[in-house]
């Protein structure tokens, strides 16, 4: 089976309650959800470019209904064999900072690495490191119940004035996903 990847933009319209916009965390006048769905769009537009040409689907659009407790089965429909959940941390204060990926095990450790080293070389933050889901605040991430490698990325913290400048960035989404390209290709051998 071919190799097609799931974008999850994280928040957005129905994802916990059906009819509401969850903008997810703000800071500095920036929504998670808005941010993170440049993020997954630059990431299509990068990914389905040679030398990648690897094949996508958004969980979400801008106004598109995305509940939370459909996306695994919307992607799976779709043929999508891994996924990558892009959020934002936050913080009560503006100091905390730094990349984070989780996934739920070994099944999922290479693409969370690829994730992960993409991360810190296109945003250069602080490295916060990969972690088992168990050790998200939440204790459990809906998103990785997917059936295939999944991770979800937290790309930076959005209270952060540093962070947030950062992953504001178009040339940085852009290396992002130029660099998961790199890796996938390489560690799937596609």
């Amino acid at each position: 089976m071919p190799l097609r990847l799931c974008i999850d933009p994280g928040h957005g319209y129905s994802n916990a309650e059906p009819g509401r916009y969850d903008t997810g965390a703000v800071a500095g006048g920036v929504e998670e959800a808005d941010l993170v769905l440049m993020w997954a769009r630059t990431g299509e537009w990068v990914l389905g470019q040679p030398p990648f040409s690897i094949s996508t689907w958004l969980t979400r659009t801008h106004d598109s209904p995305a509940p939370l407790s459909t996306r695994n089965e919307q992607a799976e429909m779709r043929g999508c064999t891994h996924l990558i959940s892009l959020h934002c941390n936050s913080s009560t204060g503006t100091t905390a900072s730094g990349t984070e990926t989780f996934h739920r095990d070994a099944s999922d450790r290479l693409l969370a690495e690829i994730v992960q080293r993409a991360a810190l070389e296109a945003l250069t933050l602080r490295d916060r490191g990969l972690k088992l889901e168990q050790n998200a605040a939440q204790g459990r991430l809906a998103i990785l119940d997917f059936n295939g490698p999944a991770c979800l990325l937290e790309l930076g913290f959005i209270t952060n004035p540093t962070d947030r400048s950062r992953m504001l960035e178009r040339d940085r989404r852009i290396a992002f996903w130029q660099r998961v390209g790199e890796g996938i290709l390489r560690v799937y051998e596609l």
